[in-house]
């Protein structure tokens, strides 16, 4: 009997000891989380002042994060999720009720996390809350300087840039909510590389796994998909994936619109964006633009899904199947100057893209978005 009792009491320490080391490894890994979209967002406030975009950067990032390994159980939606903006860091207000004074001003971002539910081994049984949260606040910063959940694409920028011009890419007095110019759309990964000034062999994808020994077609379909948090900052060196990889390009990429052709199972372990709609002229390489689809579009069309409007195409938006942010993608621009032979690029920054259309699984396909912030 006093063995039994014995056992008993060592099993329900064991069990308890699995329960909070489950419980701090969750809790760590769901700080990191908003660390980084605190950061990303606090980076995108910075570059173009947009809190609105801003926060679809910060919900991105805690989405893709979400759907990647070992993260399953960290699932953000608007009932325990919040993203605030301060000008002073006492008084947070979400984006829609932000008022940008007139001036210079920094913006403050704070990500907050509540009462996320875990996984109870024991600790249920005795009435013992699991959940877990955390907020992360960044704001205005010489430290910043990094970037995680990148895409591994990378876009070649002029040297001699800034930030404030985004290093070529961003035109005088542009806003993405609102301008719409074929100029805005560019080739993001090319089908042919004799169209990069990356030099030959380049299709201008990222090599995410050169520090770990996990590289090759997966790691670039699954870094694509969201599924892979692919991390660089200013001043490093990035390693280009020399080939086309056109399949595993678009078995990632697709999976953003709703497509799961490949590999990628529409298990809800990676998920669309919650609007989907194509152009109806798609983009080709050396063609002007002449499609139907901007991201202002997108954002118009999009609420009005959400609303109820007539200018929602209700058989692509995927609604609750589906995420915000999606379609953004954060992609390291690089200095290409004197790249003949090379594989390796310096990061000048950063900038976000907004995945236009569906990519072929064969042949020489691109990759087009348009140039957000």
């Amino acid at each position: 009997m006093l063995i039994s009792m014995v056992l008993l009491i060592l099993l329900g320490v064991a069990a308890f000891g699995i329960d909070l080391n489950h419980q701090v490894l969750n809790k760590t890994r769901l700080q990191n989380a908003v660390d980084a979209a605190a950061l990303a967002g606090a980076v995108a406030a910075d570059e173009n002042g947009d809190v609105v975009a801003a926060a679809a950067v910060a919900t991105a990032t805690l989405n893709n994060i979400s759907a990647s390994d070992g993260n399953s159980e960290l699932t953000f939606d608007n009932s325990n999720t919040s993203v605030t903006f301060s000008l002073d860091r006492a008084t947070f207000v979400d984006a829609a009720s932000f008022t940008a004074p007139t001036g210079a001003y920094d913006v403050y971002v704070r990500v907050a996390v509540t009462d996320i539910g875990l996984t109870q081994f024991l600790s249920g049984l005795f009435g013992i809350n699991k959940n877990i949260s955390a907020s992360a606040l960044a704001g205005r910063s010489a430290g910043f300087v990094q970037s995680c959940n990148l895409t591994p694409i990378a876009m070649c920028g002029e040297p001699t840039g800034s930030a404030e011009d985004a290093w070529g890419y961003k035109p005088a007095n542009y806003d993405p909510n609102v301008d719409t110019d074929p100029s805005l759309i560019h080739e993001l990964k090319v089908g042919d590389q004799n169209n990069t000034d990356m030099g030959p062999g380049n299709f201008q994808l990222l090599d995410f796994g050169q520090g770990g020994g996990n590289s090759g077609a997966a790691l670039v379909r699954d870094a694509l998909s969201g599924a892979y948090n692919g991390c660089a900052a200013i001043g490093d060196t990035v390693t280009t994936k020399p080939g086309n990889s056109a399949g595993p390009v678009a078995q990632g990429l697709n999976v953003r619109l709703n497509d799961f052709s490949g590999p990628i199972k529409n298990d809800g372990t990676v998920l669309p964006d919650k609007y989907v709609r194509e152009p109806d002229v798609l983009a080709q390489t050396d063609e002007t633009y002449a499609g139907n689809l901007y991201y202002a579009n997108y954002l118009q069309e999009l609420s009005a899904c959400q609303s109820g409007g007539a200018s929602c195409d209700s058989s692509s938006y995927t609604g609750n199947s589906g995420l915000n942010g999606r379609r953004i993608l954060r992609i390291p621009i690089v200095n290409c100057e004197e790249s003949t032979g090379k594989t390796d690029f310096d990061v000048l920054g950063f900038g976000c893209f907004f995945l236009l259309q569906r990519v072929s699984n064969s042949g020489q396909s691109s990759v087009f978005g348009q140039f957000l912030y």
